[in-house]
């Protein structure tokens, strides 16, 4: 696979090198640039289920994916820790940027200039939102939020209460640094989801 070189390709190059030197294979691995500076990186066979809607992922592939995660997340804190981080942030996570085969999840594609240290709880926010269909109108609140609980369980050591709270300030940054670009489709997009973080969060949360 080859993919346009961005301004944190030389940190995911080396991301991806530390992640195989401590026996983490659930990402690709960098095989250097072509002649057109593109990096290329080692495909891997599977199933990433599309962006087209809700999601709905099976609770086993919600289950896999969570332990995923965590394995990934874990596997970066020491890389991460000399720049007083937890770990090292995808920045992108979700089902749109996870390989199944079956209903097995067995790798985190799509690293691009989010890739960064920071804390845990951020990077998995971003990957309950799309597991468990937050904010889709088209899935009824009952299973957003039982979805939320089973995600954050396999996970283990977030609450669904810290994923709100993660999410809420997300959106809010999102919405500033918007409207500081004079973007105003966007900042619309960013207060609806914040309006929808008012009205269901707390039943998210509980």
């Amino acid at each position: 696979m080859r993919r346009p070189r961005h301004e944190r390709s030389a940190y995911v190059d080396g991301l991806l090198r530390h992640l195989a030197e401590v026996g983490f294979g659930g990402v690709p691995r960098p095989l250097g640039y072509d002649e057109r500076g593109r990096q290329i990186l080692s495909y891997i066979e599977g199933d990433v289920p599309r962006d087209e809607g809700p999601f709905l992922v099976s609770d086993e592939r919600i289950r896999s994916a969570a332990a995923l995660m965590r394995a990934y997340h874990d596997a970066t804190a020491g890389w991460a820790a000399p720049e007083g981080h937890e770990v090292v942030c995808h920045g992108d996570l979700g089902p749109h940027n996870t390989v199944f085969r079956g209903e097995t999840a067995v790798a985190i594609i799509d690293f691009e200039d989010d890739v960064r240290p920071g804390r845990r709880v951020d990077d998995f926010a971003q990957a309950v939102w799309g597991f468990a269909d937050l904010t889709d109108a088209g899935v009824p609140m009952s299973e957003q939020v039982r979805k939320t609980r089973l995600i954050c369980a396999a996970y283990g050591d977030v609450t669904p209460a810290d994923v709100v709270e993660s999410l809420t300030a997300r959106f809010a940054r999102a919405r500033d640094q918007n409207h500081a670009d004079g973007l105003p489709g966007a900042v619309r997009v960013f207060e609806d989801l914040l309006s929808w973080m008012s009205r269901h969060g707390p039943e998210i949360a509980a």
